[in-house]
This record gives C-alpha cells, structure tokens and sequence, in this order.
C-alpha cells in the first residue's frame, strides 16, 4: 500500500515537536533552547510562523527544500546578526527563497536544490590535489549565517590519501534579501578551515593562490556574484554579531570567540575599505580603488604583486564566463507561479526611499593593492 502524503499544512506547533527530536540542535544553539524559542515565536509572532510555515511546505512539495522540520526551523534560530527578531526573520527568509529560484539557470538550480554543490570554476590545484574549486552550495539549516554557502575546496590525490575527501579551504555564507528596500547580497560570515584532522597548510594556499588569503579571495568572488546578480553588497558589522550580545558575554569560551570574531571581521572590512551601513551591516564597495600597477620599491615584492594581479585578472575573467552558464541576470527571470509571491511579502517592493545610500558603478573591478587584511587573523 503507497503511503500518501499529507496536503495540509501543519500547524505552527508542530515545530515545536520538530524541535524536540535530536538532531536538529547546533550553530550554537541546544535543543532545549530551539524548543524554547520556537515556542515564543509561535506566542509572539504566529502570524509570520504560519506565513512561513506555509512557504516552506510548498517549497517542500515542489522539492526546492528537502528537510522541512530543519528548513521551518531556520526561521527559530537566532540569526547571526543579534538585532533580526522572529518577524523579520521570516521576511529575509521568505525574500531569499522567492528570489533563489530566478537567481540560477534550471540545471543549475536542480543542482542546489538537490542539495549538491555547484562548481563555479576550477582553480588551479596544488601539488599532491585532485581539484581546487570555487563552489555554491546550501548551507546546512543549523546555519546561522547565511542560507549558501560559496566554499573554496580542495580534494588530496587518491595516490597520497586513502579515500580522500573534500575539504574547505575557506566559506563565505550569505543570503539575498532587502535592507531598507534596496536587494543585497548580505554576507554573514566568512571563515577559515575547521576540520579537526583534514587541513591544508597555509603555505600550500598562498603558494597556489600567488599570495591571496582565501578569505580575501571569497570576498572578491562575492562581489562578482553581488554584480553579475546586480545586487548591493554588504558584510556583517562585527558589533552586530550574537556573542557580542550580553547574554553570551558571560562565558569566557564564548567571549574570547567573539574578541577573535570582531578583529577578524574588522581587518577584512577594512581592507576593503567598507563603509557603516545601516543597523548591523557595512557596505562593502563592488568597485575597488586599487591600482594595478606593483608599487613596492623592492623588486622581489613588486614581482609578487605582478603575479597577485595577473593571478585574479584570470581568474576573474574566467570567473565572469562561468558565471553566464550557470546564472540568470535580473530580468530574465522565469515567470514562476510562487508561493512566496501569492503570499505578498513585504519584501518583493522595493522602497524608494531607503535611508542609506549605496553607490554603484559600472567600472571594471582591479585586484587589491597588497591583498593582505592586517595583523588580525580571519576566522
């Protein structure tokens, strides 16, 4: 006998049964704390729980999403930027997922949407490696920074390591949604390598990549997708993260990784010269200001800055093809019959009278002078 399955969507309670089985806690939050804050959400805000609750069970239905529990979950979640409530929430995430479905090509989307990674391009692996790639992938739902993920990867040669498997060099997570009416590609987070065993040394890394620090690498790449996708880009203002807040202050783990976080963050702002944006957020500059030209006085360090430049005008250049085959540009859009517009958020209309201020341009992006972010060591 075929097992059917149900047509009616669940009550908002049901998601705090959903947050009651193991295996939905992480990204810093416990499950008993998941359970308690999806039962003041339903309280206090059940009208925008049951908004997205019902977008995501017909993305579900059409397999855009495949974990519903985890995906209804996202909303309960404290986000990584400690001033976004319940309420808003539920407009970031229900504006990223009506425009996730008119940002790729089909194929390309079929691939994120099942789940798998989307490689962007193919760099040139170091020795003793398979491949290194640029990817795009969903994040998993305990995610708290950011709903894709755009990874830097590696894979070791089956010659040196048994069964060897894909490890990140770097991630950036980010969303697209609306700031004050304008779209952006939003950034929540950007880190380095955290597998406890699998690691790839920092000199492999910058020999490859002729000197880029992946973290400033994945930054640039942002920006690529933030113009193909004509979107306004910005960062995460460090004091804005959660284990800024009070409530986390009192544990010294958590204290000393929120020192880190906001030096890290800073000195990566900072080297591309980010401006204060609204509440929470930096602007980071789609156009750069730096100057092709080695301007070191030694010989050796203008040679190296040679190489730095040449290497991302290659790599962008490819980058921008790539980006064609796999992307849509704002326009040419599918004509989707979506939940998410039937439902009217408030996030499809753009506001013309947004109180911040981007500036755009259409000029051609030039690599970064020195391409290092300071003393501060990134996450």
């Amino acid at each position: 006998m075929t097992r059917r399955t149900s047509q009616r969507v669940p009550d908002i309670w049901q998601g705090v049964r959903w947050a009651m089985q193991p295996g939905l806690q992480g990204g810093g939050t416990s499950r008993a704390r998941l359970v308690w804050r999806a039962i003041q959400a339903n309280l206090r805000h059940g009208k925008a729980m049951r908004r997205w609750m019902a977008v995501a069970f017909e993305l579900h239905s059409r397999e855009v999403i495949r974990d519903l529990e985890g995906e209804f979950l996202r909303a309960v979640r404290p986000s990584v930027h400690r001033g976004v409530g319940y309420a808003e929430r539920v407009v970031q995430l229900v504006d990223h997922m009506d425009w996730l479905e008119t940002a790729f090509l089909p194929p390309a989307f079929a691939q994120i949407a099942a789940g798998e990674p989307l490689v962007l391009m193919e760099l040139a692996a170091p020795p003793g490696y398979d491949f290194m790639r640029l990817q795009l992938q969903q994040a998993p739902v305990q995610s708290p920074e950011g709903e894709l993920l755009l990874t830097l990867t590696l894979q070791r040669s089956a010659e040196l390591q048994h069964k060897p498997q894909p490890l990140d060099a770097g991630v950036l997570a980010f969303s697209r949604f609306r700031i004050e009416g304008t779209p952006c590609l939003a950034i929540g987070g950007v880190r380095g390598q955290r597998h406890p065993v699998q690691r790839v040394s920092s000199a492999e890394i910058a020999q490859v990549l002729q000197g880029w620090k992946p973290a400033v690498l994945l930054v640039r790449v942002a920006q690529e997708l933030a113009r193909h996708w004509s979107l306004k880009l910005v960062g995460l203002d460090p004091a804005a993260h959660r284990l800024q807040g009070w409530s986390y202050r009192w544990n010294r783990r958590n204290r000393q990784a929120g020192e880190r976080i906001f030096d890290s963050y800073r000195a990566l702002w900072d080297h591309f010269n980010a401006d204060n944006g609204p509440p929470g957020w930096v602007i980071v500059p789609l156009e750069a200001d730096d100057k092709l030209a080695a301007t070191a006085l030694s010989p050796e360090k203008r040679a190296r800055q040679t190489r730095r430049a040449d290497f991302w005008i290659r790599t962008r250049n490819q980058l921008r093809a790539e980006l064609r085959k796999l992307l849509q540009r704002p326009g040419r859009e599918a004509r989707l019959s979506r939940v998410t517009q039937a439902l009217g958020p408030a996030t499809v209309t753009p506001d013309q009278d947004s109180s911040f201020d981007f500036e755009g341009s259409s000029e051609e992006l030039l690599p970064s002078r020195v391409l290092e972010t300071g003393s501060a060591r990134l996450p």
